[in-house]
Order: structure tokens, then sequence, then C-alpha cells
């Protein structure tokens, strides 16, 4: 597939099966993201694979913030449960977690650069599992931001900052074409 055929079929797909992914194809969905631009070389991205009961790890953070969530949020004990196992569960809605996080710069602009490499990083990954006839979504949402993530994650300084969770698998739907609006709307040309 040709990189404007990837670009334009690739789309977000959140139902996957719980197969296994080839430990060849992760391999080459992480080496693409470190291709993605990014200025003076500072490599800013860092990478976190959960696969297999590794995503267990994740589960129980993501449980421990809805708890804390539902216990600042003062819910009844029922909601609190609910919360808490949504939550859990989103570690295991795909066989393979990617989080994806952007380590802090110099300063606010180069961390902000910093931000958008991994961005494109995160692209690129995506491209390269459609390419693969994988699916993938790229999820944040509060949890991503919470502190105690922040610390499972590893993110000390200011800058460091959550990207995306990109869940990957085999598609469990038919994947359709999305539809966009003509970019002229979105243009404005300045010619001379």
């Amino acid at each position: 597939m040709d990189v404007t055929e990837a670009i334009e079929t690739r789309r977000s797909v959140g139902r996957v099966k719980q197969e296994p992914v080839a430990p060849e194809d992760l391999e080459r969905i992480l080496e693409s993201a470190v291709h993605a631009p990014n200025h003076r070389i500072t490599e800013p991205w860092r990478f976190h694979v959960f696969v297999g009961k590794g995503r267990g790890e994740l589960a129980r953070v993501r449980a421990e913030i809805a708890r804390r969530t539902a216990a600042e949020d003062g819910e009844d004990e029922e909601l609190a449960k609910g919360r808490i196992s949504r939550e859990r569960k989103k570690a295991f809605r795909s066989p393979v977690v990617i989080a994806v996080v952007s380590v802090a710069g110099r300063d606010e602009v180069e961390t902000l650069e910093n931000y958008a490499a991994c961005c494109c990083a995160v692209q690129n990954m995506q491209l390269t599992a459609h390419a693969l006839g994988l699916a993938s979504i790229w999820r944040t949402g509060p949890s991503a931001y919470h502190p105690l993530m922040r610390e499972f994650l590893g993110l000390e300084r200011d800058g460091d900052t959550p990207v995306a969770f990109l869940y990957l698998g085999s598609p469990d739907l038919p994947v359709t074409r999305r539809r966009r609006r003509p970019v002229r709307e979105f243009t404005v040309w300045h010619e001379g």
C-alpha cells in the first residue's frame, strides 16, 4: 500500500480481536515511530508496551485512578464499582496497548515541539499498523493525565506529557472509508 492510500484509508477502529500481534509487527510499528520528524533530533518519545498479562499493570493503575476519582467525586459504592470496572477493562480492550509519552525539552518551545513530534510518531505507528492489516485507535482521557498515571509512566518533569494510549489488534468489524470535508474549506492561499 502506498503512503497516500494508507493515509486516506486508515481509520480508528475500537473493536479488535484478542489474538496476539506478531512481535515482528510490533517492532516494525515501534521502529516507524522513531522516524517521525523531530526538531533538533531530540528523539523525545518514550514507549511503554503492554501485552498479555503485562496489561494487568496498566489495568491496576487505571482502576486505582478510578477509585480515587470516585472517592473525590463522592460517588456511592455501586457507582464507584462500575467506574473502577470500566477503567480496568480498558487495559484489555486490545491485545496490545502502547503508551507514548513525550519528554520535556530544554525550554517551553522545545517541549511543545517534542509533543508535536510524538504526535507524528503516533501517526506513523497507526499508518504502519494499517499497512500491516492491523487496527488501531488513539486514546487518552482524564486518567492519562492523572498524577498516579504520570508516576506509573515515570514522568517526573512538568513538561513530560502522555501523548497516546495506542490500542492495536486485528480488526473485529468491517473497516469502512471515512468522510472528510474538502481541504479547500480549511485553506487560505497566500499568492504573490
